[in-house]
């Protein structure tokens, strides 16, 4: 991991480099757009310099949240996908950033391969098989006990005894009796 970080910080320096490049660049091209007559070209590329330089602070600025911090806190592969995004923004530095990232993302990869579990092995490609589920066989019908000579009460259940419940006083809810609170609200039993 510490091959990773100091990739990651070096990219960070280099972000931080870079956007001082664009701004003197920018203000030079501006000056000999301004005061030497340079032609639209300078002035093109004062612009875009300015442009380049705020995104490149930015890039350093947001990086050190997503990229280095996450390293710090044991988040790699949330930093591996975040040195994507920023290897894209690192092509506006003059690509050094992004060489810097590029390292970061195989040094992630390296150590979080070194960190999976003893005996992982990931499945190679065509080799998981999806079982099927079963298909559905409908319940057999109950069978109709014979009529008792003794009918019992509808409210007895099937088993000749009948739970004791009790009506939450919150929302009218019935739950058996040996239930400390009311399955439906929670409020304890009284």
């Amino acid at each position: 991991m510490g091959a990773g970080r100091k990739f990651a910080w070096w990219a960070h320096i280099m972000f931080f480099l870079m956007a001082g490049i664009w701004f003197i660049l920018a203000i030079v091209s501006l000056a000999v757009f301004g005061f030497a007559d340079g032609g639209r070209a300078s002035l093109l590329v004062g612009v875009f310099g300015f442009f380049a330089m705020i995104i490149c602070f930015l890039s350093a600025v947001f990086m050190k949240k997503t990229v280095i911090d996450a390293i710090d806190q044991g988040r790699f592969h949330d930093a591996k996908n975040d040195s994507l995004i920023w290897i894209l923004f690192g092509l506006v530095g003059f690509v050094i950033p992004s060489l810097f990232l590029i390292l970061t993302y195989a040094k992630l990869g390296d150590a979080m391969a070194a960190q999976a579990p003893v005996g992982y092995q990931p499945y190679a490609p065509g080799t998981v098989a999806v079982q099927q589920p079963a298909p559905y066989v409908p319940p057999p019908a109950p069978v109709q006990p014979p009529p008792a000579q003794h009918a019992q009460p509808a409210a007895a259940g099937a088993h000749g005894h009948q739970t004791p419940m009790i009506r939450c006083k919150n929302c009218s809810v019935q739950f058996p009796q040996f239930m400390h609170s009311c399955p439906n609200c929670g409020a304890p039993k009284e």
